[in-house]
């Protein structure tokens, strides 16, 4: 199941779209199922594996040794993330989640340099304008870094590598399988931290709905199986800068919905951010030595 570069575009940008309103989902479900961040995954994921499951069933591929291996590791990478950028959702709004942890489009050529992949000087250059951006962004007064905001740029690397495993997986097994595989394995995971960490109950689930049903339907079974889907033709370089859209969509649907406002200093921050990201992944990663001119990975949500 392959898609044809324009397609993947197109998949990406709804991607970004639907990442970026997530934010707004995510921190309601902060506020509103209180300190149980493990719970809301736990939920939002299982009920994305549930919503694939009658399509993956129906495909023997997605039951291959490849898709297994590759959905597995992808959810490790998944839990750790997603867990990370829960866990901050409660004292970081929509927009400044969405701006730190869209610095993955940084870490991907940076993590890519451990198996061989040549990263050029503009990805560099935009790397340190990222890092400059950061800066405005969230150190206050004397070398300050809200706790919070280290879990959101921990988080980026985490989608980061999760970037990678996709776009080694799902050039190798079954697009649905992959994306059921991670939905499920990642679910199950943060339920199990959930039942031993956290106050599960109906009445938790319940102040949660919304968030919930939007982020596991939208979020999480659209947007992540088309990201698999994409990363099966879209080269790096579009695909990191449509997706680092989702900074821009995250800050739009936090101005939106929750009334939220950037300082100056913080709009200066946004900025840098977002030109380190598109002056980092204009030209893409290069593997050293070319293996192949089939794209190999793409940025992600």
């Amino acid at each position: 199941m392959r898609v044809s570069v324009p397609v993947a575009d197109g998949f990406l940008f709804v991607c970004a779209l639907l990442w970026g309103i997530g934010f707004v989902a995510q921190r309601i479900a902060a506020l509103d199922m209180g300190d149980t961040p493990f719970t809301y995954n736990a939920a939002r994921f299982l009920l994305g594996a549930l919503l694939l499951l009658p399509f993956a069933l129906r495909r023997p591929a997605a039951r291959s040794q490849a898709v297994i291996i590759g959905g597995s590791a992808a959810a490790l990478a998944m839990f750790a993330a997603s867990s990370l950028q829960q866990m901050a959702m409660a004292r970081v709004t929509p927009g400044t989640a969405g701006f730190i942890t869209g610095t993955y489009v940084i870490w991907v050529p940076l993590l890519g340099l451990l198996w061989g992949q040549r990263v050029s000087r503009r990805v560099w250059a935009g790397a340190a304008i990222a890092l400059v951006g950061m800066w405005f962004l969230m150190v206050r007064g004397r070398l300050e870094i809200a706790p919070d905001e280290l879990l959101l740029l921990a988080c980026a690397v985490g989608w980061a590598a999760h970037v990678h495993i996709i776009g080694w997986a799902a050039l190798r097994g079954d697009v649905l399988g992959i994306a059921f595989v991670q939905f499920a394995v990642t679910g199950a995971l943060s339920g199990a931290v959930a039942f031993a960490a956290e106050p599960v109950s109906l009445e938790i689930l319940a102040a949660g709905w919304w968030p919930i049903a939007f982020s596991g339907f939208f979020a999480i079974t659209i947007a992540f199986t088309l990201q698999v889907l994409a990363q099966t033709a879209a080269p790096p370089a579009h695909a990191a800068i449509i997706l680092s859209m989702e900074s821009l969509f995250a800050e739009i649907s936090g101005s939106i919905w929750m009334r939220e406002s950037f300082d100056p200093r913080k709009w200066v921050g946004a900025t840098l951010m977002l030109t380190g990201a598109l002056v980092a992944t204009v030209t893409g990663l290069r593997r050293s030595p070319p293996e192949s001119t089939h794209p190999q990975e793409p940025a992600a949500g």
